[in-house]
């Protein structure tokens, strides 16, 4: 089979990658598991035996497990991280006494957490990026980024 042949098929096979996709209910990365999907239907074009049956259902079964396997690795790594980051927040604790303020900040500054008041230092104080702080600190950009997402959350609800 030629390349523009896999390649019209696997753009007249998209909805059933999406179909897949709805299925299981996912609603976030949806271009990593688009593409998790079109090599399981590429791996399924190879791996066809067609006095087995339809490909139709076949590729369908091909893509869900693929994605499912996908989910179940993000899930494991997601997990992984939670734990990474429970441990950096146990161990290295003593971190955050590092960042100190030469500003006078409001007085709901106070009411934050040491972690959050860093956060806050850091970022438009110091001017750091949350990449340069994650570096700093040895935090995975990501953690970095949910803890400024939850900062910033818990800020709009008590300034309001």
């Amino acid at each position: 089979m030629q390349m523009q042949d896999i390649e019209q098929l696997l753009t007249e096979n998209e909805t059933l990658i999406k179909k897949v996709i709805y299925k299981l209910k996912i609603y976030r990365d949806l271009d990593e598991y688009m593409q998790v999907g079109r090599i399981a239907f590429w791996q399924a074009l190879q791996k066809f035996d067609e006095t087995k049956g339809d490909f139709a259902m076949f590729a369908y079964m091909n893509i869900k497990y693929a994605i499912i396997r996908a989910l179940t690795k993000a899930n494991d790594v997601s997990e992984h991280e939670l734990a990474v980051e429970e441990d950096i927040i146990i161990v290295n604790t003593p971190q955050y006494d590092l960042i100190t303020s030469s500003v006078e900040w409001p007085e709901w500054f106070d009411e934050l957490n040491e972690e959050e008041q860093s956060l806050l230092i850091a970022l438009y104080e110091r001017e750091l990026s949350l990449k340069q702080i994650a570096e700093t600190y040895r935090l995975k950009y990501e953690t970095l980024k949910k803890r400024h997402q939850r900062l910033l959350s818990k800020l709009r609800r008590s300034l309001i």
